[in-house]
């Protein structure tokens, strides 16, 4: 065995993200990966520019609505696009979360997707509006992370209403008192890994290579 530390990559992820196959096979060409679990409303934390400057090798997750641009999204949060590289990895579909009793749990596949006046007059449970403070450092992660996301699915599950998530994260914080109906309520998102280009490195190239399948030492 080396006497020489094996890297450590900072991957930050959100709820739905499951990286667990790319960061097996990321360690097994001997380098380390350090999770660092967000909030949504938090996953831009790691592109801002730290004072003083850190010079971590970081990436991570960043979602955003499909009808809209991952560009839009970072320069809403302060950030320049030009200093940031981005790579798309997948879009994800919007999925409508009920109570095992409501009406809509009758719902088919053949009635296609729940659409806006099959919930009209009913309660929308915002995630947003039951999350977790936001952290001020991107290497911490919140006091529950999808706390948000828990909360609208229980409020779901009581019967008084419906949230609208990403099919990832309603399988992961999912109850089997809730169901999980497509729906055309949100235009779905689309997910990439980020990294300030000022943070590049071999150890950041050679994560996004696993993700896409490259063999180490292959060419980018």
């Amino acid at each position: 065995m080396s006497d020489q530390a094996a890297e450590t990559l900072f991957l930050s992820t959100i709820p739905g993200a499951t990286p667990s196959k790319w960061v097996h096979r990321f360690s097994a060409r001997g380098s380390n990966v350090q999770l660092v679990n967000q909030d949504e409303h938090g996953q831009t934390l790691f592109l801002h520019p730290h004072d003083p400057p850190r010079h971590l090798p970081q990436l991570g997750y960043v979602r955003w609505r499909a009808d809209q641009t991952w560009q839009e999204l970072v320069a809403a949060d302060g950030l320049n696009p030009e200093e940031l590289h981005l790579v798309r990895i997948y879009e994800e579909r919007p999925v409508v979360v009920v109570s095992e009793d409501h009406l809509l749990a009758a719902w088919t596949e053949d009635d296609g997707e729940v659409g806006a006046d099959d919930v009209a007059g009913e309660t929308f449970w915002d995630p947003q509006d039951h999350a977790s403070e936001p952290v001020a450092d991107p290497l911490d992660a919140p006091e529950q992370v999808g706390a948000g996301e828990r909360m609208a699915i229980q409020l779901a599950a009581t019967g008084s209403g419906y949230t609208v998530l990403p099919a990832s994260v309603a399988r992961m914080f999912g109850q089997k008192d809730v169901v999980v109906l497509p729906t055309s309520l949100h235009p779905g998102w689309e997910t990439g890994l980020a990294w300030r280009r000022a943070a590049d490195s071999d150890l950041i190239q050679d994560f996004i290579g696993v993700t896409k399948g490259r063999r180490p030492r292959s060419s980018r």
